[in-house]
């Protein structure tokens, strides 16, 4: 079982451009299931499951956040971007596809 965190987003879907409000999860910080927003100060240090499993240097780090989209079903990724401990921002990844295949018919081909 993994453990994540989630990034609360208002992004465009890059499948049917509908803006929507939702969790994106992700696998950075000590993972134990938080909400955080843009603006939050990311928890690194902590019993449980830590990615990386030390603070990365002046508490800089960039990593991925799955999503998926209410209207649609597809999914896709966001680069996030933390700097100083803090979430600062999020970006639709458009070109990295999702494992939901446009009929919705299962894993997209690796």
């Amino acid at each position: 079982m993994s453990i994540y965190n989630y990034l609360e987003v208002t992004a465009p879907c890059p499948h049917c451009g509908v803006v929507s409000t939702l969790n994106a999860e992700f696998r950075f910080g000590l993972r134990e299931l938080t909400s955080y927003r843009v603006g939050d100060q990311l928890t690194w240090e902590g019993k449980g499951v830590r990615t990386p499993t030390h603070r990365p240097e002046n508490g800089n780090f960039a990593g991925e956040a799955y999503a998926e989209c209410p209207a649609c079903g597809r999914d896709y990724w966001l680069n996030v971007r933390v700097e100083h401990d803090v979430i600062i921002s999020y970006e639709v990844d458009a070109d990295r596809p999702g494992y939901v295949k446009p009929d919705g018919a299962g894993e997209a081909d690796a």
